[in-house]
């Protein structure tokens, strides 16, 4: 009908409130950052252990490796040992100068009198290495750091072809 009643004209319906939810989302994200913050200070901080228990830590200082005598090479290097006793060294390795080769360039630790050699990992590419000492190697019976030029051929001996040679210490 024409002259019939007239639908109610629409009520309008407020805009929801954004700020108070957006407040809200922040202040939980900024609660979980800090817990989770205070969570992970508080374990590592039960992981160092107590400030006065004793480790043996070398110094972060480098040792010139160059090639051992004998060998006409412009190879040379430096070392440094990282870590301590109780949590494992680390040899941090850098050789520039290699020659080049078909082979790779593998790293020992070896006594004074080059009779007794442990390898404790290859170069990359760049000459250089962080490389993880096996657990309870005597350092002080290991106390030479050689780098050798290795074929490809499935021998896991040294080549007896070393491009630099040095103490761990000097």
């Amino acid at each position: 009908p024409a002259n019939g009643p007239r639908p109610a004209s629409p009520v309008p319906i407020p805009a929801p409130r954004r700020r108070p939810l957006l407040f809200a989302v922040a202040a939980s994200l900024a609660a979980g950052v800090l817990i989770g913050s205070a969570g992970t200070w508080w374990q590592m901080s039960r992981e160092a252990g107590p400030a006065d228990t004793p480790t043996t830590e070398y110094a972060a200082e480098y040792v010139r490796i160059d090639p051992p005598e004998g060998v006409d090479l412009p190879a040379v290097g430096r070392i440094r040992l990282d870590g301590a006793e109780e949590t494992g060294h680390a040899l941090v390795i850098s050789v520039r100068g290699l020659p080049e080769t078909s082979g790779y360039f593998e790293v020992w630790l070896m006594d004074e009198g080059a009779g007794k050699l442990i390898p404790i990992g290859v170069l990359d590419g760049d000459g250089t290495a962080v490389l993880p000492l096996p657990h309870g190697v005597d350092l002080g019976e290991y106390a030479l750091v050689d780098v050798s030029e290795e074929p490809f051929n499935g021998s896991p001996d040294h080549s007896g072809k070393s491009i630099v040679r040095g103490p761990l210490n000097a």
